[in-house]
């Protein structure tokens, strides 16, 4: 079976547990010592991620240490790597949305080289995507009742995100590109690509760019969208009921629409994408955006163009990754061409024609 890859960063990780040890002594109250640390397995390719594992007289506690993105690991643009610590305190305990219980945010430098947060670390399972869930793993091993109830408790949970009111979390808010919403969202997209590829920007890019502002619907409604909206985010326990939902790295006042249309892309990408058929008990398309018309209330007129756009980001973030971030070959979506699936949607010129 083809082993879920680690994202390390390039980190001495025993100089990190020396580091670690008297700052989470200080903020514990007592002598530590920190019996394990490690890499999540298939997770953490955006920020560096650490497990610690620590011991003090009172007993055992798991911690999950975020360290934000160096230059070189830099994935996505204005990173603000201080607002996924925000929305993790606004949600958690506040919310019907499940999240790890954020901690303490340390901007020092002069501890681990960038800033950091802690959270308490959440237990479970999450269906990674390197390798595919639908083809290997506790997942595939799993029942269709056992998915089903995995699928229908991780759906209740993006819904729940979506009932999350904008004024609550109005930190999130990117004024300097514009009203929250679609002009907002597609403003910060235009500004990712002058930053991720300066003057060698790909054709079909600025070709899906310009059919998305051409095709912008008329109305927008902005509300909380989580970004990566996929179930590859979000841990299970051992009953398939969510633990909680993770990755807020993309977190923005875009509308819940795009977060229904990633959601919708990551479930072909990982699936049929890839050759393999969806697993039996995962809801079809047609289950899921009836299911979230049904729970959020909320229209998909514009559905299409949403994912036209989650197709374009989703590229534009692959082409990013493969450029500067050296990404093993060997990830689950290697197969699947996110801007051919952009440019087919819209049904502009694919790839291999914008360069004939």
């Amino acid at each position: 079976m083809e082993q879920a890859p680690e994202f390390s960063k390039g980190r001495d990780l025993d100089a990190a547990i020396t580091a670690l040890r008297p700052w989470l002594a200080a903020r514990l109250g007592a002598a530590v010592d920190i019996e394990e640390a490690s890499y999540p397995r298939g997770a953490g390719f955006s920020n560096e991620t650490i497990l610690v594992t620590t011991r003090t007289a009172q007993g055992v506690e798991d911690f999950v240490v975020r360290i934000a993105p160096a230059p070189a690991h830099q994935v996505y643009y204005e990173p603000r790597f201080h607002l996924q610590f925000e929305i993790l305190t606004a949600l958690h305990g506040r919310s019907d949305v499940l999240v790890p219980q954020p901690l303490w945010f340390e901007e020092d430098t002069a501890i681990l080289g960038r800033p950091f947060y802690a959270m308490h670390r959440m237990h479970g399972r999450v269906p990674i995507s390197m390798p595919g869930y639908n083809s290997t793993g506790w997942l595939a091993d799993a029942a269709p009742a056992e998915r089903r109830t995995l699928w229908d408790s991780s759906m209740r949970q993006l819904c729940a995100i979506h009932q999350v009111p904008a004024s609550a979390v109005s930190f999130v808010d990117r004024p300097e590109h514009g009203p929250a919403g679609d002009t907002q969202h597609l403003s910060y997209w235009r500004s990712y690509i002058d930053w991720a590829f300066g003057d060698e920007v790909p054709p079909e890019v600025m070709t899906v760019m310009d059919w998305l502002t051409a095709h912008q619907p008329p109305v927008s409604a902005p509300g909380l969208s989580w970004g990566d909206a996929r179930i590859g985010n979000i841990m299970f326990g051992n009953d398939f009921r969510v633990v909680g939902v993770m990755d807020w790295e993309q977190v923005s006042l875009a509308s819940p629409l795009a977060d229904l249309a990633w959601w919708l892309l990551f479930d072909d990408a990982l699936s049929v994408g890839q050759g393999v058929p969806r697993l039996d008990g995962l809801g079809s398309r047609a289950e899921t955006i009836a299911m979230w018309q049904d729970l959020t209330g909320y229209s998909i007129d514009h559905l299409h163009w949403h994912e036209v756009f989650a197709s374009a980001k989703a590229g534009l973030i692959s082409l990013r990754s493969r450029r500067s971030m050296r990404i093993p070959e060997s990830t689950s979506t290697r197969r699947f061409d996110y801007l051919r699936r952009a440019c087919e949607l819209a049904e502009v010129a694919t790839p291999e024609q914008a360069r004939r």
